[in-house]
């Protein structure tokens, strides 16, 4: 589906000349509906046209060219009655006169349809809009933290990560390399790293040169370089 442009209300409009003043710019919900805009003006609506679900918002980010993009997630679990997804809006707080509908977008024919839950498999999908803010300096979001979710590109960034989770490379890095039990010595079971190899050396044999051949066990046929 598209829904083409997100168009600021009259409201949305004030709050965003605010923001530039300095007021701040606090995100609260997006929601979806399946209303017609008809002949109506985007700038008169002070909400959907009808609504059908609230969506808490689970991510922010602030972007370059004065644009916030706003995501939340929703799914048809609690949705009874299936319904064309048509609308959507971004609200937030005007600290005049509350929570407003601060941009609004409707794709019309281009409508998808959200089935109920019932005899359907369950749904999700990550709804984003990317808002105008201008040069706002102060910018966040009413964050649904049982709701945030890692996005591909969060979880690709963090996987280039060289840094990510050091403590667990290291543990990695320990285990992947085995440790020789010098000959005559050991370490007792209870002591050994859980899923580490142990190479203990039980007899040696010359290798016929400078080089002398460490066995670790007759039985295993492993042998280590000295």
């Amino acid at each position: 589906m598209a829904f083409g442009s997100i168009v600021f209300t009259t409201r949305g409009k004030v709050l965003q000349s605010k923001a530039q003043a300095g007021t701040k710019l606090n995100f609260t919900k997006l929601a979806i509906g399946d209303g017609e805009l008809g002949s109506q003006s985007v700038l008169e609506l002070t909400d959907l046209k009808n609504k059908k679900l609230d969506i808490p918002i689970s991510a922010l980010k602030v972007l370059t060219g004065g644009i916030a993009s706003v995501g939340g997630t929703f799914t048809n679990e609690n949705i009874d009655i299936g319904f064309y997804w048509r609308e959507v809006g971004l609200y937030a707080t005007d600290p005049d006169i509350g929570e407003i509908l601060y941009v609004y977008g409707n794709a019309g024919a281009l409508a998808e349809y959200i089935p109920s839950s019932g005899g359907s498999e369950i749904l999700e999908k990550f709804v984003a809009i990317e808002a105008i803010i201008g040069n706002a300096n102060n910018v966040s979001a009413t964050i649904n933290q049982s709701l945030v979710y890692a996005t591909i590109e969060d979880i690709e960034t963090h996987n280039s990560d060289p840094k990510a989770h050091p403590e667990l490379s290291q543990q990695i890095k320990n285990l992947s390399s085995p440790y020789v039990i010098p000959e005559g010595t050991d370490i007792p079971v209870q002591e050994r790293v859980k899923g580490k190899m142990y190479f203990k050396v039980t007899s040696r044999q010359s290798s016929g040169g400078t080089i002398e051949s460490v066995r670790v066990s007759p039985n295993m046929g492993i042998k280590v370089q000295e």
